[in-house]
């Protein structure tokens, strides 16, 4: 698939996103919707022993949306799981790829990360991650000076699930996530003008200990640190409606500052709830 069709599908899911007038569905709500359908169509498949069909359905949620985390981890797994390891090696290529033309090489050296840890060293992970050192150097300007000029650092992106809370006065953002690699001590909100709006500490989580968001198909079962933010309703209208928060999470890991990436679980307590997962 070339680089120009992946580029098209995803501008295509993109366009989607926007907010219909109330009482309609979105575009971005029938695509979550057919990808409900046929993950848990999916895990009905599989618990009834007939893994073909499964496995099917699962193509077809990747195919409805290539970017989307959940499906793509559980074809992975099912492939993998099936004893294709091939197939589930070329899967998280495949994943890779489509990140990379968006320019998220964050959650693409994540996900290669993630597969190597899954599966093992594989050759399409050998070539995914050569993609991935080709889109940092590209980065960096063509010239003849560049030669002496450092790579730049590669950052992960602290991975976080959320919910959100309504007391009535104000609206509530609840983190849950980090890694035992990435242990975050504090986070902060940020405008669109790199203003710190709030700062809070995060308070560990032990071992086991179940947090209050849901989990998430395809991202960690556990985090190891959860905080609250407080949030505008300028927030929960984007969020509800698909869009990027007009505002920016960071997490504190060390002395150093570090851009989260924040699954929504679509949990509004004191609110309805909403189908649209943001990442």
């Amino acid at each position: 698939m070339s680089d120009d069709l992946r580029l098209r599908a995803i501008e295509g899911h993109d366009d989607a996103l926007v907010t219909a007038p109330e009482g309609e569905v979105t575009d971005a709500q029938r695509i979550r919707s057919d990808l409900d359908a046929l993950k848990e169509g999916a895990a009905i498949l599989t618990q009834a022993g007939n893994r073909v069909a499964a496995l099917a359905l699962m193509w077809s949620a990747v195919a409805i949306d290539p970017t989307d985390l959940g499906a793509h981890r559980r074809l992975a797994a099912m492939l993998a799981n099936s004893g294709d390891v091939d197939g589930a090696a070329n899967e998280y290529a495949r994943f890779i790829e489509f990140m990379l033309p968006i320019g998220d090489v964050a959650r693409a050296t994540m996900e290669l990360a993630y597969g190597a840890k899954v599966l093992g060293g594989h050759p399409a992970l050998g070539e995914a991650a050569e993609k991935i050192v080709a889109a940092v150097r590209a980065l960096v300007p063509a010239g003849s000076t560049t030669a002496s000029l450092p790579m730049p650092r590669l950052l992960p992106k602290v991975p976080f699930r959320f919910c959100i809370h309504d007391d009535g006065d104000r609206h509530w953002m609840q983190l849950e996530g980090g890694t035992s690699e990435l242990v975050p001590t504090a986070v902060r909100l940020l405008d669109d003008h790199d203003n710190v709006v709030e700062t809070r500490k995060c308070i560990p989580l032990s071992p086991g200990q179940k947090g209050h968001a849901r989990i998430i198909e395809g991202e960690p079962s556990a985090g190891v640190a959860w905080v609250v933010l407080g949030i505008s309703d300028e927030v929960v209208a984007a969020l509800d409606a698909g869009k990027s928060s007009p505002y920016r999470v960071q997490a504190k890991i060390g002395d150093e500052w570090i851009s989260s990436a924040l699954v929504d679980t679509g949990c509004r307590i004191g609110r309805r709830t909403t189908k649209i997962a943001v990442s």
